[in-house]
């Protein structure tokens, strides 16, 4: 725990009996405000799901925290739509769904935007972007190749150690390109160093039907639209017109990119 971690690996240290907690862990929370601020937020919200019968963590109250939250999660989206697994009450409930279950702890080394491509690790400081989308009343996250429909909206956070410039915007299997944030340019957003930034809006998807790639670019300062605009019809022509297969854009910028089927 030199660097600070998840709250799921906060909660895991937490539960340890204090005889088998890792003395450099302790030093840490003693001297680092965020990860400490975390603990004692894992800690009331244990306290406020499970109450202090230890016999209470079991299946049954976990679906029943699951649930909470997805309640919570609804109600609340538009404001504070985060990855589960990092709000500390869901991090109380998937602990108990591991025990449970008995089902092996998740890579956390793995990013948001490839936890569904095994094998893909994220560096320490490179860019995440995590997607999410609401329909209905329902929200949930954004997976590669997943169906979504019009009316749709999708709404983006990343996370970024440095400053920069986050570009954002869709390319359908005909080549043409859509601006997710200024409907008259490929602009991008200022986009300050952070963890699980929202963008500011929402973006509502339209009729088209076939395949949609969105790229998320993060640049130290702003790239023109003439260098955007080609660097799409090059990726393009080396998959002969296949968006499916254009998962990274021939131009110097961390990116990423979700593949959406519309039926």
């Amino acid at each position: 725990m030199r660097d600070c971690v998840s709250h799921l690996e906060l909660l895991r240290w937490e539960a340890r009996p204090e005889a088998e907690r890792s003395p450099d862990a302790s030093d840490h929370l003693r001297t680092c405000a965020r990860c400490a601020a975390a603990l004692a937020e894992l800690e009331l919200a244990r306290q406020e799901l499970l109450g202090v019968d230890p016999h209470a963590q079991s299946l049954v109250a976990a679906r029943a925290i699951l649930a909470r939250v997805a309640e919570r999660r609804r109600k609340a989206w538009w404001r504070f739509v985060v990855p589960l697994a990092l709000t500390p009450v869901a991090a109380a409930a998937m602990l108990l769904l591991l025990v449970t279950r008995g089902a092996p702890a998740p890579d956390t080394t793995v990013s948001g935007a490839a936890r569904h491509v095994p094998g893909v690790v994220r560096a320490k400081g490179a860019l995440l972007v995590e997607a999410f989308c609401k329909r209905g009343d329902s929200v949930f996250p954004v997976k590669d190749g997943d169906d979504f429909v019009a009316g749709d909206r999708l709404r983006f956070a990343y996370t970024k150690d440095q400053a920069g410039v986050l570009l954002v915007f869709g390319v359908d299997d005909a080549g043409r390109l859509f601006p997710y944030y200024r409907d008259d340019a490929l602009a991008g957003v200022v986009a300050p160093p952070g963890s699980e930034v929202m963008l500011p809006e929402s973006v509502e998807l339209d009729d088209h039907h076939g395949w949609e790639r969105v790229f998320a670019l993060w640049t130290p300062d702003t790239l023109g639209q003439d260098v955007i605009r080609r660097a799409v019809a090059d990726a393009l022509a080396a998959v002969e017109g296949d968006i499916r297969q254009a998962a990274r854009l021939p131009v110097q910028a961390e990116q990423v990119s979700f593949l959406l089927r519309r039926p």
